[in-house]
């Protein structure tokens, strides 16, 4: 501990008592008038604009788990807001996160009209505001476009950000890891105060309340690397100790006790699925049959390619070593943050990628911390000396890995496998049904056995999505499990590859991109 805290604690002091002269840098730094730091920051938000969501024709809804998410957002957008999110028009019991993210998928439904980037859009706008974030708050503890640059790079590139649950899909999380972020990043400033104003307290917990209003108990836990740090740096007792942070908890989680509440009163039983689906079942047992072992994020982090760096990152800790001052500080922050989210989901019996989500920024910051600080190092020796060719050689090979790994593996990943996930049968009824209506037919019988998951049989919530989108628009849908012997005098269409193997015996077309066929006088 007090190795840590050797070089660190006049820093601290420093900045509590208002002496930023050791971070500041001279001005001039402008471009017509706009600091150049915002340029930059514009110039990556709409490079990875590009990376993470521009394609040659906007994917299908997913099925897990965005397309649940979609009907519950189109549901509300057809009755009214509520604070009951439904499937099938009835309160749903399985998925019992709280309404936030359904509101803000409904608003942008209600603005753009239904389709797949309207239900979208709140991730996008998350995640780029995610990056947002950590540009800033490494641009403001290093003073440093170069590592602010490196942090979006490694997040922006990384799979478990942009990929499913995340930047791509109209999913939770990574709103709520838009949230985590910001209000940690306010919670590092805060720590570092030994009077935090009000607005900046106010600031915190509205965060934390729309981070918890998104995912429960998962917008909580990032919360707890933040009180890692403050015990490790001698600072927790302005977190126990002081009315001020414990009424800023209070306001921050006193909306989700009102919100559950108000739904219980309105339809009895929420609370004890909450209790089971968000709590004791997900934290006892693994649910829906998600068995992934003990290892399962060291292996997918650092190995499975969640992480840009891969195995590399695992010399993040090298940044507290390598950095100084208020860097120093932030990688500490940001190692504690990243730690704290790694042990939480891990601990847990349901493990899935995107738990680790509000984790990947932090761990970006660190790396990017480490690589600025040491590639200084490395260039210029204490006097100014620049290194030699050998001693360069490992830094070199080391860059040339990482490098290769972001361009060859991410890019795999992202224009390979995700889409690969995407085209599959099932997912191809909205192709299907707007091609049935562009062809003037007015109603249509699918045959889907769906998904059996046993107290959930015959579940396939992309073609109820679909359904509703285009009974709107004048095709009704009706659905059979399997084919009847006598097939009714209407058009038939399947995207169950067996059922469409019958309609095409049967005298059926191939219709849409991807293994459904028709039965029908009108397609052909």
């Amino acid at each position: 501990m007090s190795n840590l805290h050797h070089g660190i604690d006049p820093v601290i002091a420093r900045w509590e008592s208002g002496d930023g002269s050791a971070a500041r840098q001279p001005g001039g730094n402008r471009l017509q008038g706009i600091p150049r730091r915002w340029v930059w920051l514009a110039g990556l938000l709409t490079l990875f604009s590009v990376f993470m969501f521009v394609d040659r024709q906007v994917p299908p809804i997913i099925i897990w788990d965005e397309s649940r998410l979609a009907v519950n957002a189109f549901e509300m957008y057809r009755t009214g807001w509520s604070l009951v999110t439904t499937y099938g028009f009835m309160p749903d019991l399985w998925n019992t996160k709280p309404p936030l993210m359904i509101w803000l998928m409904t608003l942008s439904l209600h603005v753009f009209g239904p389709s797949e980037l309207a239900l979208r859009l709140p991730s996008m706008i998350a995640a780029l505001g995610t990056l947002a974030i950590v540009f800033t708050f490494v641009r403001a503890n290093t003073k440093s476009l170069a590592a602010a640059s490196i942090a979006v790079v490694l997040l922006g590139t990384s799979v478990g950000f942009y990929g499913e649950h995340g930047a791509r899909t109209a999913d939770y999380d990574a709103v709520l890891c838009f949230f985590t972020t910001a209000y940690l990043a306010l919670l590092f400033r805060s720590l570092h105060l030994p009077r935090p104003r009000w607005p900046l307290l106010f600031a915190c917990g509205a965060l934390i309340a729309a981070a918890v209003l998104t995912k429960t108990v998962a917008g909580i836990l990032p919360g707890v690397g933040a009180v890692a740090y403050a015990f490790l740096m001698n600072r927790h007792a302005r977190i126990f100790l002081s009315y001020r942070y414990v009424l800023m908890g209070i306001c921050a989680l006193f909306p989700l006790a009102l919100f559950y509440i108000t739904r219980e009163s309105i339809a009895p039983g929420y609370l004890d699925a909450v209790f089971y689906n968000d709590a004791i079942g997900r934290s006892s047992e693994q649910l829906d049959s998600h068995r992934n072992p003990p290892w399962f994020y060291p292996r997918e982090v650092f190995l499975g390619g969640l992480f840009s760096l891969g195995v590399l990152a695992l010399l993040a800790p090298l940044a507290i070593r390598a950095s100084k001052g208020r860097a120093r500080l932030a990688a500490i922050f940001a190692l504690c943050c990243f730690i704290s989210q790694f042990i939480g989901v891990s601990i847990v019996a349901t493990r899935l990628h995107q738990y680790i989500l509000p984790g990947l920024p932090w761990l970006a910051i660190a790396c990017a911390i480490g690589i600025h600080a040491q590639g200084r190092k490395l260039l210029a020796g204490g006097g100014g000396k620049l290194l030699g060719r050998k001693e360069l050689v490992i830094p070199l090979l080391l860059v040339a890995v990482a490098a290769a790994n972001m361009v060859v593996r991410t890019g795999g990943m992202r224009y390979d496998l995700l889409l690969d996930r995407a085209y599959y049968p099932q997912a191809m009824y909205g192709d299907v049904l707007e091609t049935l209506h562009n062809a003037g037919e007015t109603e249509v019988l699918v045959i889907e056995p769906g998904i059996d998951l046993g107290d959930r049989p015959n579940y396939i919530p992309q073609l109820r999505y679909y359904a509703l989108v285009w009974q709107t628009r004048g095709l009704q849908v009706d659905r059979l499990v399997t084919l009847p012997e006598r097939l009714p005098a209407r058009t038939v269409a399947s995207c169950d590859p067996e059922t469409g193997a019958k309609l095409l015996a049967l005298g059926g077309a191939s219709i849409g991109r991807t293994g459904c066929s028709t039965l029908s006088a009108t397609i052909q």
